[in-house]
């Protein structure tokens, strides 16, 4: 006859109703998600970075642009500042009411054009960093992350098995 009244002592203890399995199952979505979501990131990284850069560049030629035109305009509307410092400059000629500054001798071999001073500063571009840890390099190396797939999908079938039954 059976007692069913009798709980036997291993389906009431704490330790038989957590499955260990469940262990091997989180470690492999971690280990799965970590190699989706890792390259997708530095993907994003690399965009951002790209974009950064090409916005730089364009606010500098933006500015270029603007400067040129500014002494394009300048030229055209023969600005009176314009053309004396043009007439000093490329022809070595000033103004008759005005007397050259004592002491500066205009150089023989200074260069007559006008365009070195309207260029924006030289561009500075930053190198793009990565992080330097082995989860990165694993997750970006196409061998290794291979391989990453292959052991979270082994860790999460291992954790899908059905717990073992003691006989007895």
């Amino acid at each position: 006859m059976a007692d069913t009244g009798h709980v036997s002592a291993h389906a009431a203890s704490p330790a038989a109703l957590i499955d260990p399995g469940w262990l091997f199952m989180v470690a492999g979505i971690m280990v799965l998600s970590a190699t989706v979501l890792i390259p997708a990131k530095d993907d994003l990284d690399q965009a951002r970075w790209l974009r950064n850069r090409g916005l730089v560049i364009e606010r500098e030629r933006t500015d270029r642009l603007a400067r040129y035109r500014e002494y394009a305009e300048a030229v055209e509307g023969e600005a009176p500042s314009l053309v004396m410092s043009l007439a000093a400059s490329q022809l070595h000629q000033i103004p008759a009411d005005r007397k050259p500054i004592p002491g500066l001798t205009p150089a023989a071999d200074a260069p007559a054009s006008v365009f070195p001073a309207l260029e924006p500063e030289p561009l500075t571009l930053t190198e793009r960093r990565r992080p330097d840890s082995a989860l990165y390099r694993w997750t970006t190396n196409e061998r290794a992350r291979m391989w990453l797939i292959a052991g979270g999908a082994f860790l999460v079938l291992i954790g899908l098995l059905p717990p073992g039954r003691r006989r007895g």
